[in-house]
């Protein structure tokens, strides 16, 4: 059975449109993610730096497009370009801010972001995430923070390659 194909990457996308081994392009126009799994409202998905899940509206949020064989390509090109020019001094604060990059991002603060705005969000005093949201939250962070503490004390040269080609893909442009 052949796999279903996406819509073009011109049409606008819906969460009814994303597809199991369909490719999508990041709204930072960086990489590519590929979708592994569709679980109820829970994509699964990779990209070149390992994989992720998210609700489906937060994975539309961060890949608005399907990539064309183009996208990819650019893709490639731009990923490798970005890894030579920035192979500077890498700092502790470069590296805090890849490590929050990967325990907040692309998961349910994402789900939780994308959303519509509420007009509670500009009213001081009231909360704007539940008690279990919270909680997931901070299970999950906690959950990746292990992941990355376990492969900087089994594989620390893995977990360097890794955490300076996150810093580079997600945190360019944050405070250092």
């Amino acid at each position: 059975m052949e796999t279903p194909k996406p819509p073009p990457n011109t049409a606008k996308l819906t969460p009814n449109d994303l597809v199991v081994g369909g490719r999508y392009l990041h709204a930072n126009r960086l990489f590519i993610r590929q979708i592994d799994a569709i679980e109820g409202d829970t994509v699964v998905w990779h990209d070149q730096y390992g994989p992720g899940r998210c609700g489906r509206r937060a994975f539309l949020k961060a890949c608005p497009v399907v990539a064309t064989e183009e996208d990819v390509t650019r893709s490639d090109r731009d990923l490798t370009e970005i890894s030579r020019i920035s192979e500077g001094e890498f700092t502790l604060r470069d590296e805090a801010n890849a490590l929050t990059a990967f325990a907040f991002r692309n998961g349910i603060l994402e789900d939780l972001h994308a959303g519509k705005p509420s007009p509670v969000l500009s009213q001081p005093g009231y909360s704007r995430i539940t008690d279990e949201e919270m909680k997931r939250l901070m299970i999950e962070a906690s959950e990746k923070l292990a992941q990355m503490l376990r492969m900087k004390r089994d594989e620390p040269a893995s977990y360097e390659d890794f955490i300076r080609r996150y810093q580079r893909l997600y945190c360019r442009n944050w405070q250092r």
